[in-house]
């Protein structure tokens, strides 16, 4: 190998060297929060009363070209590193045919659509994600008798539910560590006398999630679910274990939710001044600019108002900073 060979081939590997370093100590990472896009395929199969109720009574007959057009045009506007979406995918598991029987292939018909685009993509699981469909006195019955079965579902179809329908991923920023923790509140039909208030996580799930929230003292917590806090479930009689696991510690800083097809900010007390800050997302079924970018530095966590980039409401990743900053 020649002198001017060796100088090439070094300069190549110090580039390289370069890049990866570039990489290693990005100064942000940007996801898409989407929510309740509520897809619904191949409806010549099912019972024509479910599909005009679905499709008319609740208007959403565009729910898949709103996704398109999202996918088309969002990520690649944006420059997200990743699209998370917080569940009410598909706007049910399985439904009940014109011959009364249950036809469920809802998972499988959505993991086709989004073959098509080639972006990372994580997803928790929401109520419709496991609902099934009868008709009955002139109207849509859901129940969620069949959970364990769409769960299975979409584990076995995703590759982001491989360790099962909760689960947390890690990404470093800088000097600051932040932990997105996906939980699965998809169930939420109790009965009154059950005296139980959503949203509900399970006790195999609620003990992962406070090891999870406990595995760290450095890193920031950030938690993706469907089903969101509200005034009620926060009060301290609603003795509700999840948000109570979630206000034990100071460096939960933000929940990303949907549900409720709409656009909210809300803060709640963890002690003293510090707070939980919780964002959620109008439904993607509503329209292909229901969207916010979150952007994750080293200093803070930056949520845009829905549709545009420009920020709504900017959180310190300072681990002894809690002031939120609208």
């Amino acid at each position: 190998m020649t002198d001017k060979q060796m100088k090439i081939h070094l300069l190549i590997l110090i580039f390289a060297l370069f890049c990866l370093d570039g990489y290693a100590q990005r100064d942000t990472l940007s996801f898409l929060h989407i929510t309740d896009s509520h897809m619904m395929f191949n409806l010549e199969n099912y019972n024509k009363d479910i599909v005009l109720h679905r499709e008319y009574t609740k208007d959403f007959k565009e729910g898949n070209n709103r996704f398109r057009q999202f996918m088309e045009t969002t990520p690649l506007q944006t420059g997200a590193d990743m699209i998370i979406v917080t569940g009410d995918m598909i706007d049910f598991y399985d439904a009940e045919t014109a011959g009364g029987d249950a036809l469920a292939y809802q998972i499988e018909q959505f993991a086709r659509f989004l073959g098509q685009f080639d972006y990372p993509l994580y997803m928790t699981l929401g109520n419709h994600d496991v609902f099934s469909y009868n008709w009955g006195k002139g109207r849509v019955v859901p129940n969620q008798l069949k959970t364990g079965a769409a769960r299975a579902s979409w584990i076995r179809t995703f590759d982001c539910f491989r360790d099962g329908t909760y689960y947390s991923r890690i990404y470093q920023i800088g000097e600051t560590t932040y932990r997105l923790i996906f939980l699965d509140n998809a169930y939420y039909q109790f009965k009154k006398a059950e005296n139980v208030v959503n949203p509900y996580i399970d006790k195999p799930q609620l003990h992962w999630l406070k090891a999870e929230l406990n595995a760290s003292q450095e890193d920031v917590e950030i938690i993706l679910m469907h089903v969101p806090f509200t005034e009620q479930s926060a009060l301290p009689e609603s003795n509700n274990e999840l948000y109570a696991a979630l206000t034990s510690v100071p460096s939960v800083r933000l929940i990303l939710a949907g549900h409720y097809h709409k656009g909210t900010v809300m803060e709640f007390p963890v002690s003293g001044d510090n707070k939980i800050t919780q964002v959620g997302t109008d439904a993607l079924v509503g329209g292909s600019e229901n969207w916010r970018l979150i952007r994750l530095t080293e200093e803070e966590i930056q949520v845009s108002l829905i549709g545009r980039e420009e920020d709504e409401v900017k959180i310190s990743s300072n681990i002894n900073d809690y002031d939120t900053r609208n």
